[in-house]
């Protein structure tokens, strides 16, 4: 190894050995750092690696997906608001994910019934999910290993942020940004020959310095000089030196913000606000002071300012803790 610069995690290495044992002693003396602590864990039998099951079979290496422990499986319920696009989507790229996590067809298939009944308990109707199911489950499977060679689109993308509406499913960003830019495009082509018009339907006028921004923000090298309608020089906002007239937009919804949202901002806000005025006040004292014993540490000069630290903590609600899990995990995930 020439360079070793940050922490690795999460390394899967195949060793061809007669034993476990053997097969450690290999591994761990070909690959070692300086100051540094490689923990193996060796398996002739199976290995669990990220979302995937790696197992023999048939004297073949085999793999499957693997849930980790603590998780919930979590998916966006039907009741929810999100766009049907959106919940579509999440459906199949989970098939796409599925598919490169099978070794065999007969595992994508297995994996896809659990998803399937996945979705079913979360209130997806049958028909629906089922017709998702046929319109993607083999095309997911024979892609999931294609390469994109040839790019469907340029690498410039001008995101337009928004939020959740129905209105974008009739509504293409693509054709918005057509007409935007073919009419940014068109303006730049008159202005070099000074052909400006003004046409109420379809304007073309020249560019006025004094009725825009500060051209002091824009760098120099993104200006070009053209002519105005007296022949003098100005310089205009070039938007074809930064890519932006040939690039593809795109809307990027954001879930709207609901009661549920504004709650857990209040609940935030009690709680920093509580925490707040308990560090300024010092603490809380206790209800019953005379049962607290004096207790004499060895080595305190009492003599001395001593200084306090009152600690102050949050129970854990019973109902909110699931020992399957392994962890604490939220109530409405049970």
């Amino acid at each position: 190894m020439i360079y070793y610069g940050r922490f690795i995690d999460d390394c899967l290495g195949l060793v061809y050995a007669e034993s476990e044992d053997q097969a450690l002693e290999l591994i761990s003396s070909k690959i070692s750092f300086d100051n540094c602590t490689i923990e193996w864990n060796v398996s002739g039998i199976e290995c669990q690696f990220l979302d995937a099951r790696l197992y023999k079979q048939d004297g073949k290496l085999a793999w499957m997906p693997y849930v980790k422990t603590g998780n919930n499986r979590e998916r966006i319920p039907w009741v929810s608001h999100h766009p049907m696009d959106v919940k579509r989507g999440v459906y199949i790229g989970e098939c796409s994910q599925l598919a490169v996590l099978c070794s065999s067809k007969e595992n994508y298939i297995a994996a896809i019934k659990d998803l399937n009944t996945l979705y079913l308990i979360r209130g997806y109707p049958l028909q629906l999910v089922m017709s998702w199911c046929k319109k993607n489950i083999q095309e997911r499977w024979d892609k999931r290993f294609a390469l994109q060679t040839q790019r469907e689109h340029d690498d410039n993308v001008l995101v337009l942020k928004s939020r959740f509406n129905d209105i974008w499913n009739w509504f293409s960003a693509a054709e918005l940004g057509k007409a935007v830019s073919g009419y940014w495009e068109e303006w730049y082509n008159r202005a070099s020959d000074g052909r400006y018009i003004a046409d109420l339907s379809r304007p073309f006028l020249p560019y006025d310095p004094q009725g825009s921004d500060d051209l002091a923000e824009f760098h120099p090298g993104t200006l070009t000089c053209f002519k105005d309608r007296l022949g003098e020089d100005v310089w205009v906002p070039d938007l074809r030196k930064i890519g932006l007239l040939g690039c593809r937009w795109i809307v990027s919804r954001k879930r709207t913000t609901n009661l549920l949202d504004l709650s857990q901002v209040w609940k935030k806000t009690v709680f920093r606000k509580l925490d707040e005025a308990i560090a300024d006040e010092g603490g809380v004292l206790p209800e019953n002071s005379n049962n607290i014993e004096s207790v004499e540490l060895p080595g305190l000069n009492l003599q001395e300012p001593v200084t306090y630290i009152h600690s102050h903590f949050r129970s854990v609600s019973p109902e909110s803790y699931h020992p399957e899990f392994g962890r604490i995990s939220k109530t409405h995930n049970r």
